[in-house]
Formats: structure tokens, C-alpha cells, sequence
């Protein structure tokens, strides 16, 4: 999980650095947007390098968020720098595993959404990071059986995720998204316990 939130702080602060204030594109025009999004088990080999092992476990959900925050400003020096145009948003999801685990899932969590980044053209893009909490409507059984551990029905919830849209299309966009649950280095749940999904959402803007 640290090396997760490292990677995710890092990819909001770089592209918070990376995108001069002049240049921002429009701010986002939404308030309440649903997200389905599927994927796969993954397990790093490595701290850094080792790429990832997969497993025939999925996650398929439905997500609906409500932005909180449209548009952050604070007048600071250097954070003001990284969070100027961010969004705060709420979001619930629910969805269900199948293959080598079969049970349901629910979550709920803040999210931080960084200002839109002006890619190619009409192609923009942001980075988010979400955190809060997850609860399995059953005991999971591959999460203890991978990590040899009792596995628990409440985690921590730790997703981060990259949207990109296209101008033609402002209200869909596709998100690319790593779904991560956790002891929180055994706070909650046993040391070692918990799972990573990546893999693909297509979200809409509803209002």
C-alpha cells in the first residue's frame, strides 16, 4: 500500500507541476457521473521492475460519484501550485467477484481529482486517487488463501485512476484504474492481507 500512495502522490504532484496555469482547458462540466468498470487480479513480482502476476480473479462494479468540490483555489505557494483546480468528489461503489472468489463488494470514498491536462488536439486528461473504505458482503476466500491469511469482510479502499476524454465526447471518458484493498499494514486486517485490481472503466456525466 505505500508504495501505491507513493506512486499515486507522485502522479498528481507531477501533473500539477507540468501544466502551466495559462494553458488550462475548461474545468470539468459535471456535478454527478456513473462508472463501470471490470478487472483483473494482479500481484506485483517486485518493489519496482518486476512487473505483475495475474490470476483468475475479476472485479466488475458500478460506480456513482458527486463532485463536492468543483474547483479548488488556495493561495499557497507551493500546494496552492499542485491542488489549483482539483476537484474533491464522494463516490459509492458496488460490484462483484468472480472466477477463484465469488462474493459481493461495496465501498465508499473521498476522491482527489487533478485540473485537466491538454494531451494531443482535442484529447485531455487528469489523474485521481480516492481512499476510504471497503466492505465484502462475504468472507473473501482467494485474498486468504494467496497471502495466508484469515481473510476479513472490512479493508481499506485505495483506488487511483487516469481519465481520458476526447472533445467531440466531453461527457464519456475512459479510466483506466488499479482497485486496491488492504490491512493498512495490519491496522485493521492481518499484515498482508488484501488485493489489486487493475483494469478499465468507461465513465458517464449524468448531471
Amino acid at each position: 500500500m505505500r508504495r501505491l500512495a507513493m506512486i499515486g502522490a507522485a502522479a498528481l504532484g507531477a501533473c500539477g507541476l507540468a501544466l502551466p496555469a495559462a494553458a488550462e482547458p475548461p474545468a470539468r462540466d459535471r456535478s454527478w457521473f456513473a462508472t463501470v468498470y471490470h478487472g483483473q487480479w494482479m500481484k506485483p513480482r517486485g518493489f519496482i521492475g518486476g512487473g505483475f502476476e495475474t490470476e483468475n480473479s475479476h472485479f466488475t462494479s458500478l460506480a456513482l460519484s458527486r463532485v463536492l468540490v468543483p474547483e479548488l483555489r488556495l493561495d499557497l505557494p507551493v500546494v496552492g501550485r499542485l491542488l489549483d483546480g482539483a476537484s474533491i468528489e464522494l463516490e459509492g461503489q458496488f460490484g462483484w467477484h468472480t472466477g477463484l472468489q465469488r462474493h459481493g463488494e461495496a465501498t465508499l470514498a473521498l476522491a482527489l481529482r487533478s485540473r485537466e491536462i491538454t494531451l494531443v488536439g482535442p484529447w485531455r486528461m487528469n489523474v485521481a486517487v480516492a481512499e476510504g473504505l471497503s466492505y465484502a458482503l462475504s468472507r473473501p476466500t482467494y485474498e486468504g488463501l494467496v497471502n495466508n491469511e484469515q481473510p476479513r469482510k472490512f479493508m481499506n479502499y485505495l483506488a487511483f485512476e487516469a481519465e481520458f476524454s476526447h472533445a467531440a465526447l466531453p461527457q464519456l471518458t475512459l479510466v483506466p484504474r488499479l482497485h486496491h484493498r488492504s490491512g493498512i499494514f495490519g491496522v485493521i486486517a492481518p499484515q498482508g492481507s488484501g488485493s489489486d485490481f487493475f483494469g478499465l472503466g468507461l465513465r458517464l456525466a449524468l448531471q
